[in-house]
């Protein structure tokens, strides 16, 4: 056993240091980002729940969550939150599009030759025109006896895309879609945007006064 000079033991000096660190720090008088606020003055205590803004119960928003699946960033925009729809829609658009322009609308599809489906078209169906260029691309291959025509063609009805630029667009239009999987969520429920949530007038003055 390692024993401290004085005869204590490790562990007991450890348990001294400790305790006196403890008793320093509680005896330090308190800062003042630490002193009591007004929020927690005991006058707070006899205001009335009238006084006292509270935020609205978060609530269902399905008909902005269908918005949102239509188009990235609608619901949010329809349900007030301009500034925040247009973000959603400039990054997740934004994306799909650069998706689908680097692979193509044959990157977009939901069954393979043999039939099966492709894990990746649940990511892009989370985005509603995903659908419109799935049956587009269904249309454009039918005049091909349903296989996508070769590059060697004469007349092609659109160009597949292969290797790399296939992945990437893959990639990016699954991507996108799970991102507005997440959009989705948010708008779907969330607490209604009121004018409940702002201060009233003169309220920032007179808690300045009051300091």
């Amino acid at each position: 056993m390692i024993v401290c000079p004085g005869g204590y033991t490790i562990g007991r000096c450890c348990c001294g240091i400790a305790k006196f660190y403890h008793s320093a720090v509680s005896n330090q008088p308190r800062s003042r980002s630490e002193q009591p606020t007004l929020s927690e003055s005991p006058a707070d205590n006899n205001s009335t729940p009238e006084d006292q803004a509270t935020s609205p119960p978060a609530v269902w928003n399905f008909p902005a969550a269908v918005a949102a699946w239509l188009i990235p960033g609608m619901g949010h925009i329809l349900a007030g939150h301009a500034k925040r729809g247009t973000i959603l829609l400039v990054c997740i658009g934004g994306l799909y599009l650069v998706g689908l322009l680097v692979g193509g609308i044959s990157v977009v599809h939901s069954r393979n030759a043999d039939g099966t489906l492709r894990p990746w078209y649940l990511g892009q169906a989370l985005i509603a025109p995903s659908l419109a260029v799935e049956y587009t691309h269904d249309n454009l291959r039918a005049r091909t006896e349903g296989a996508d025509p070769s590059p060697y063609d004469e007349d092609i009805a659109f160009s597949p895309a292969y290797g790399r630029a296939a992945e990437v667009g893959t990639l990016y239009t699954a991507l996108a879609g799970l991102l507005n999987l997440l959009a989705i969520i948010d708008i779907a429920y969330r607490e209604p945007r009121s004018a409940d949530h702002a201060l009233p007038l003169g309220a920032g003055e007179e808690s300045g006064a009051s300091l």
